[in-house]
């Protein structure tokens, strides 16, 4: 077999065993996901008041932790997103109603990462 031959095989078979996915879901975030300028009072905030709140505030907080202001969210959020994270039917997996999607996940991820600000 000459060289173009077997480098046209190669090609080939590396095109059929590419991935593929169902839907854009299993690709981790969103297309239109934007991560890299995560703001507290504009994104974290309004996050945790949709879906955590509802149960982690008020004067007897779920669990006795409660997720108002950006203290209580910072201390928290690697158990947060540990949570956040956790497979459909996980019994640790919050919130209860069941799993936020991919794009959440990937906003808190990436707040977390840029160190937690309160901006």
């Amino acid at each position: 077999m000459k060289g173009q031959e077997w480098a046209l095989i190669v090609t080939a078979a590396a095109m059929l065993s590419g991935c593929t996915y169902d839907n854009l879901e299993s690709l981790g975030s969103p297309l239109d996901c934007e991560t890299l300028d995560v703001s507290f009072g504009t994104t974290i905030l309004p996050l945790v008041s949709d879906h955590c709140q509802g149960c982690h505030s008020g004067a007897a907080p779920s669990a006795g932790v409660g997720f108002e202001g950006h203290a209580e969210i910072a201390s928290n959020a690697e158990n947060m997103l540990d949570r956040m994270g956790r497979a459909p039917g996980d019994n640790l997996l919050m919130p209860q109603s069941g799993k936020l999607d991919s794009c959440s996940i990937a906003l808190f991820s990436a707040w977390i990462n840029a160190g937690k600000p309160n901006n």
